[in-house]
């Protein structure tokens, strides 16, 4: 169901994507919920969509040309990054589906942290560069970290 694969993409290309990223300057937006407006008061993050409504929603889009030719993207459907702060207690989050529809999917560890993934009977933990191909219309959970300050994922769904 998951493939992973480590040293996705050459050394110094990742480390202009993080750089870019981690920096002072990249904006990251808070969201009140992480799975749906049920979500207990302190279950929030922050997002930036690169991607979105069939078109870049981010000046910053162009970082992801050429990981878009590399997972071989034919269409593009969304391309967000969550950043989930370490509030100093383990929590997985709700699983949900990205959509309900059968379609591809993503995630490209930005840092190595102890905030696992979950997928139905397997767990991927994010290790930087690190990229995890799965099926985003099944259930999945991101969960907290509690060794780094954050923990910072990029999620692609496309076809």
């Amino acid at each position: 169901m998951i493939k992973v694969i480590d040293n996705f993409l050459p050394q110094d290309e990742f480390k202009y994507i993080q750089d870019s990223i981690l920096s002072d300057y990249f904006p990251f937006y808070f969201n009140e919920s992480i799975t749906s407006d049920k979500d207990p008061k302190d279950y929030y993050y922050f997002t930036h969509t690169f991607f979105y409504e069939n078109k870049p929603q981010s000046n910053w889009f162009v970082l992801w040309e050429n990981f878009l030719k590399k997972i071989e993207c034919r269409s593009l459907i969304r391309i967000k990054a969550s950043m989930y702060m370490n509030l100093k207690s383990k929590r997985k989050n709700k699983p949900h589906v990205d959509y309900t529809f059968e379609h591809k999917g993503c995630l490209f560890y930005i840092n190595t942290n102890n905030g696992a993934t979950f997928f139905e009977k397997e767990k991927v933990l994010p290790k930087e560069n690190r990229v995890v191909f799965f099926q985003p219309h099944k259930l999945h959970s991101s969960s907290l970290c509690t060794d780094q300050k954050r923990r910072l994922v990029i999620n692609f769904n496309y076809f």
